[in-house]
């Protein structure tokens, strides 16, 4: 399965990426953007889980006059996710019963454990890309029920797989970075209603707001 994804992937990337220069000269960052997921739009997923995905799935952008500073994409990973993540993971890679439960489980604990969030970031300038490092020029945190302030546990910028997340998250393209951030869980935190994740720096601040 993840031969056949490599090759058709790469087919396709070809094509679309050596089109793309030619396309700045007409179109904003985020029409490009926009343009490249229309082209590379082969469904290696299910409509069921495309529909959780886009559920869950938060956009915002930056701009400066005509000039894109930030395009970002995010994915809740509650419990209805997760379990969508898991059941087509499990279905493209025809898992065993016994691998499923496995991955369900685990996945279900996660949830318990922590709110991580899948982080799509296309930024108009290399600089302003740069959340995982440790003085990083943005500040990055989440709030619970509007008044619970928390940073996050983890930043990590998600290197390897590309294929495999393209497959399963289409706003991926080939110049934006994925990072996964992770916000660590108590009892008291468990029944938040509304969770707002907010990036804030020069450029200015985008709120992505979840409700349960």
């Amino acid at each position: 399965m993840e031969g056949y994804l490599k090759t058709k992937f790469k087919f396709r990337n070809v094509f679309i990426v050596s089109f793309i220069p030619f396309l700045f000269i007409l179109f904003s960052c985020s029409s490009i953007q926009s343009l490249y997921n229309r082209l590379s739009d082969e469904h290696y997923t299910s409509d069921d889980y495309r529909t959780t995905l886009k559920k869950w799935t938060r956009k915002g952008s930056l701009y400066k006059g005509l000039k894109t500073e930030l395009l970002l994409s995010s994915v809740y990973k509650g419990n209805e996710f997760r379990k969508a993540y898991t059941i087509e993971y499990c279905k493209v890679y025809s898992l065993p019963p016994h691998q499923v439960n496995n991955m369900l489980h685990n996945q279900m604990q996660a949830a318990d454990d922590y709110d991580d969030f899948l982080v799509v970031i296309d930024a108009g300038e290399e600089q302003w890309d740069d959340f995982s490092k440790r003085n990083s020029l943005w500040s990055v945190f989440l709030l619970r029920d509007g008044n619970l302030r928390e940073k996050p546990l983890e930043v990590r910028k998600l290197k390897e797989n590309r294929i495999f997340y393209e497959s399963f998250f289409p706003f991926i393209s080939p110049w934006s970075s994925a990072y996964n951030f992770r916000f660590k869980k108590t009892d008291r935190l468990n029944d938040s209603k509304v969770l707002e994740l907010i990036f804030t720096g020069l450029p200015g601040t985008i709120r992505l707001k979840w409700s349960h």
